[in-house]
């Protein structure tokens, strides 16, 4: 779950509860329409394109009846996740890829590898089993994929995974937290920049423009529940009642 801060009208503080599949739809929405310009179509859009959509699908269980931590007291947010929980919902990600393609689940585990790899818990007894059985299936999922595409090409499978981990923090960045500053987002395969500027009522000025058609309007949904302290995830659960929207508008910078 992402758990984003919100400030209600009157002033109180409130938690914008956005499921992780919400957040990956966003992400495939953003992957829509791509490659104007400079910027890149995505590679094997037949594949990447749901493996963008369907990566976060192992939250779905866990989302629908989310943890309270116990030292917060709080639902408790993917940041915070303890390592061994997260590896049983990645791979409930990787294995329910299996319906789109091999590659797909390559794409994925690949993902969720360099997640690990780059976090406290690399060098854990979980962080190792995970990174040492995934290693060993990648190698199966992208011989599959090859035995059926022998012309992909190493530079398509570097691009495939980078465009996967760029559309999803590109939706994190707008799930996250209201965005009110200027960001640069780095994107592959050559970390082109792509300047992002939050103007008024959720538009986004865009520069360079990446889409191929004039403006991009996305959204998300998640219940908006109170900041308090919770007892558990039934407490919770009475609380997610007020599903809410938020929207943006991308364009070109004029």
């Amino acid at each position: 779950m992402i758990v984003r801060p919100h400030q209600l009208p009157d002033g109180r503080s409130a938690l914008f509860l956005i499921p992780q599949s919400v957040h990956a739809a966003l992400s495939g929405d953003l992957a829509s329409h791509w490659g104007n310009g400079d910027f890149a179509s995505l590679v094997h859009p037949e594949v990447v394109w749901p493996a963008i959509f369907h990566h976060d699908d192992g939250w779905i269980p866990v989302d629908k009846a989310p943890p309270v931590d116990p030292d917060t007291r709080r639902p408790v947010s993917f940041l915070d996740s303890p390592a061994a929980d997260s590896h049983a919902i990645w791979t409930r990600s990787i294995e329910g890829a299996a319906r789109i393609s091999p590659f797909a689940q390559y794409l994925i585990a690949e993902h969720f590898m360099m997640l690990r790899e780059h976090s406290h818990s690399a060098d854990s007894e979980a962080g190792r089993t995970f990174l040492a059985k995934y290693e060993e299936l990648t190698e199966g999922y992208r011989d599959r994929w090859e035995s059926l595409h022998p012309l992909c090409s190493e530079a398509e499978v570097k691009l495939a995974v980078g465009q996967l981990r760029f559309f999803d923090w590109f939706s994190l960045w707008l799930c996250l937290a209201d965005r009110t500053e200027p960001h640069t987002l780095e994107v592959p395969p050559d970390d082109a920049p792509l300047r992002i500027t939050p103007c008024e009522d959720g538009v986004m000025w865009t520069d360079p423009w990446p889409w191929t058609v004039d403006d991009m309007h996305v959204c998300v949904g998640g219940w908006l529940v109170p900041d308090r302290d919770y007892e558990d995830t039934d407490d919770v659960l009475r609380e997610m009642t007020d599903w809410r929207r938020l929207h943006w508008r991308l364009i070109p910078k004029p």
